[in-house]
């Protein structure tokens, strides 16, 4: 193990942690053994970090696209008057939930800058696969409402059941749903989806979001691949929100890029914006929590007007051409 990570005390097992030792082969799916390590470390970790920026999107306008980190790979976004939460996880912790909303998992790093209260009502909730840094529960059955479309990656329906949301929809890569006015396409990028390590049918999804002109593309989690830039061959993307940690150990490449594959697949899909995400929030890999965003800094070199948003919480408008 990385000697920077926190170490639990000899021979002090409470109830919370014996369940959770019990439960390590689901927990892993969050991120491996360092996820695994922080569940038993979870009670010696040191108080939240508190976000300097913090979003107000009862103030923003729905004549413009508007977008706020609420970190790892949390976004809440007005996109001309679509109100839009990506991949929301805003309480203390990550992971499984064997009891209601009780969640045994890593904490957080750094707050979410708006409580679930806060964000207010969202038009279409996207969920790009069902680890539990992406699909968490607490948050998504906080936001079930019968005003709120959602989608989800294919074979995870079941995950939803006893949530009520205006209507929950799989997609699978290619495919293309209309809800709210928005234009939601299934990319296939380099990653799996598997909640539990049995229900191998489940996918892990990128997303293009399309309206009024405009092209957002999410690439939630994924490897280096070509694949993303071939599918959005002659799309205009406006904005490229890519991962960018998660990539140590070398194996854990394959699935999460690296700063640097993440900002050239920014270059190769020609995105006119990029905001890095997937770092920072939670530990779940062995690099530094800040080293993703100084690498990614120096990949973006002498571009780095491009780059959108660097901190949790922070807001930033989509400038009108």
């Amino acid at each position: 193990m990385d000697s920077e990570l926190p170490r639990a005390p000899q021979n002090q097992y409470t109830r919370r942690r014996f369940i959770s030792l019990g439960l390590l082969g689901t927990l892993g799916l969050t991120g491996g053994y360092i996820a695994i390590n922080n569940v038993v470390a979870a009670e010696d970790q040191n108080k939240l970090i508190i976000p300097k920026h913090i979003p107000t999107p009862q103030k923003w306008s729905n004549s413009e696209v508007t977008v706020a980190w609420l970190g790892h790979a949390s976004f809440l976004i007005n996109f001309f008057g679509t109100r839009i939460l990506i991949d929301p996880a805003l309480y203390s912790h990550i992971g499984i939930t064997p009891v209601g909303n009780l969640t045994i998992g890593p904490s957080r790093y750094i707050a979410s800058p708006l409580s679930s209260d806060e964000v207010g009502p969202i038009d279409l909730m996207l969920v790009s696969h069902a680890h539990t840094d992406h699909f968490d529960y607490p948050t998504l059955r906080k936001f079930q409402s019968a005003n709120t479309f959602a989608v989800t990656a294919k074979n995870t329906l079941p995950l939803w059941n006893g949530m009520k949301y205006k209507s929950i929809e799989e997609l699978h890569w290619q495919e293309t749903t209309c809800l709210a006015g928005v234009t939601v396409k299934a990319i296939e990028g380099k990653h799996w989806g598997a909640r539990i390590p049995w229900k191998k049918g489940m996918e892990a999804n990128s997303l293009l979001l399309s309206k009024n002109g405009i092209n957002i593309f999410f690439g939630a989690d994924t490897g280096y691949t070509e694949l993303i830039k071939q599918q959005l061959n002659g799309i205009p993307i406006d904005l490229a929100i890519l991962g960018i940690g998660a990539y140590s150990p070398k194996s854990f490449e394959d699935k999460h890029a690296t700063p640097e594959q993440a900002w050239k697949m920014g270059e190769e899909m020609s995105a006119k914006w990029v905001i890095p995400m997937h770092w920072g929030a939670f530990k779940l890999s062995r690099e530094p929590m800040d080293e993703p965003i100084l690498r990614f800094r120096q990949a973006a070199a002498g571009q780095i007007e491009k780059v959108a948003i660097q901190e949790t919480g922070v807001t930033w408008v989509l400038p009108r051409s």
